[in-house]
């Protein structure tokens, strides 16, 4: 392992608790995290879904409303460099990842043509980035905007501690997946998985920030933004999606 040494997770967790024990919200999301150590569910999603070969028959090629919306109103910089923005148009589209492999997880099976078309353009990613708790409730989905997507890529931290909020909950989620590896196939994809999913809970704490019409990104953001992964973790997509 080099220079590197694990920590045990339940410390990591103790470390968070009390130094932001002040968070609305933080105990449960906290031991909702823990919990994952026990989820085949979680498991999967850190293995990852094979590719699907579908996915090069060109009919998924033309981007969603919403991949048009990011490309046309936020910053297309490739990489992660002090100064770029938080949210990016690709980061956008790791939403249709979690979708896809939590999809595919719950169907134990690779998606459909059908299915691959409602995940790209139905609605549920929409459902996700703008109606985040309640993207499984009955509420009708919101029109996605360009303005959504603008203030969505100018959002920032409130201040560094809230920053380093955001950091100690990716070295969480790393403890976690680093200890209860269960077969060496998680050492070999961890380090993409935990870089897609530093990202993905990235661009829900922006949702939550502009959702509220806030150009910062506070505490309570980045713990909602966890309760609202753990949500889609522990939900079968499968009755959500619409074909």
């Amino acid at each position: 392992m080099g220079l590197f040494s694990a920590k045990p997770t339940e410390d990591v967790a103790s470390r968070i608790m009390d130094n932001f024990s002040d968070v609305y919200g933080l105990d449960g999301v906290v031991s909702g995290i823990l919990s994952l150590k026990d989820s085949e569910i979680y498991k999967k999603l850190v293995l990852g879904t094979p590719d699907n070969p579908l996915m090069d028959s060109g009919d998924y090629d033309e981007p969603s409303l919403i991949a048009k919306l990011a490309g046309k109103n936020m910053s297309k910089f490739p990489l992660r460099i002090p100064g770029a923005p938080l949210i990016g148009a690709k980061e956008i589209l790791v939403v249709y990842t979690f979708i896809h492999d939590l999809y595919s997880i719950y169907a134990n099976r690779e998606l459909n043509a059908d299915e691959l078309g409602a995940l790209f353009y139905g609605d549920l990613a929409a459902r996700v980035l703008l109606l985040t708790d309640d993207f499984d409730s009955t509420m009708e989905t919101p029109q996605p905007t360009g303005e959504f997507f603008k203030q969505l890529g100018k959002v920032k931290w409130e201040n560094k501690r809230v920053k380093k909020l955001y950091n100690e909950f990716s070295e969480l989620y790393f403890m976690l997946i680093f200890n209860n590896k269960l077969d060496k196939e998680v050492e070999g994809t961890g380090s993409a998985f935990r870089t897609t999913q530093k990202a993905f809970l990235r661009l829900l704490a922006g949702c939550y920030a502009v959702n509220n019409r806030r150009k910062r990104i506070i505490a309570e953001d980045i713990v909602r933004a966890n309760q609202l992964y753990l949500k889609l973790i522990h939900t079968d997509l499968t009755n959500l999606m619409e074909e």
